[in-house]
């Protein structure tokens, strides 16, 4: 009996004393990534409708990612990227999740005869 009962010790020291030491066996991380034409609110806040040109524009934001002729005879760019936002986390032999959310976004500049006329972000 004193064999079976020193064999469950040892098999629960070996089960508990892992668990308490969390520095080694926890793990979570955060990650965040920008992809495609980003244009960051403070440098379209720089953008002034019916002042602002084409080039002033393109020096501020960047190249956009497209530009549409308009039938009214307008020019609208747009600059598409998406926030891609991911945490993972790890408790050893015990549990593993990860969690990602990704959200488009744009922001569009229409210009008549080379100049601003309205911005906006989707």
């Amino acid at each position: 009996m004193n064999r079976q009962l020193s064999l469950a010790v040892s098999a629960a020291a070996i089960t508990i004393i892992p668990l308490t030491m969390s520095g080694c066996l926890i793990y979570s991380a955060k990650s965040s990534k920008t992809t495609g034409a980003y244009a960051a609110p403070i440098a379209v806040s720089q953008i002034v409708i019916n002042q602002s040109t084409q080039t002033e524009v393109e020096e501020i934001l960047g190249q956009p990612s497209s530009t549409t002729a308009n039938d009214d005879g307008t020019e609208t760019w747009t600059w598409n990227w998406t926030d891609t936002k991911g945490e993972g986390s790890r408790v050893f032999l015990l549990f593993a999740g990860n969690s990602k959310e990704t959200i488009d976004q744009s922001v569009h500049i229409k210009f008549r005869d080379g100049v601003a006329i309205k911005k906006w972000r989707d």
